[in-house]
């Protein structure tokens, strides 16, 4: 049995989510999950939330689904204006950082990178309300990464060499979420 999207729910990391051998197929992204994810969170560095497997999934799906993090982030204003269309001062912007996004290779065609970008979406919206965010940031790792946040309208502000830097304005992600 599969459950609809409505279904879906990330919460905070805990400590068994990293013993639970997620994969993705990515080295850093693994890696990151396995060692460093926990503590970073719990340090403040980078809030981390995972998806895991329900009653209602597929028991032979594994426990965690996927994760992303999250935090908060300085660009430079020039970088952030390409992405915002307007002038702003020259000192560097607030943005939200959707650092990692990663699902598991074994629940791969279930839309649950979609599931979790809008997750994080939906929590960086609310937490602008509360402080200034002018920007999401992401920093795609590869071509895959940049074509899967480009169908989503992030736009790719630096192409030099990878990561490339992506970015969705803020009234962007709160229209499409249907706020104001």
């Amino acid at each position: 049995m599969t459950r609809s999207a409505a279904v879906y729910v990330t919460a905070r990391i805990e400590p068994d989510d990293a013993k639970s051998k997620f994969r993705c197929g990515k080295h850093p992204l693994d890696d990151y999950f396995a060692r460093h994810a926990v503590t970073n969170d719990r340090e403040g560095i980078g809030r981390a939330y995972v998806l895991r497997r329900s009653e209602h999934d597929d028991p032979v799906l594994p426990r965690v689904l996927g994760y992303y993090t999250l935090s908060m982030a300085l660009v430079e204003s020039q970088q952030a204006a390409k992405a915002v269309a307007k002038k702003l001062p020259r000192y560097p912007m607030p943005v939200a950082l959707i650092g990692r996004l990663a699902v598991d290779e074994r629940a791969r065609g279930r839309r649950l990178g979609e599931a979790l970008l809008i997750d994080a979406m939906r929590r960086v919206v609310d937490a602008s309300a509360l402080r200034g965010c002018i920007d999401i940031l992401v920093e795609a790792k590869d071509e895959d990464a940049e074509r899967f946040y480009a169908k989503y309208d992030f736009v790719t502000v630096h192409e030099e060499n990878w990561p490339h830097r992506m970015f969705l304005p803020i009234g962007v992600a709160t229209a499409a979420l249907g706020g104001e």
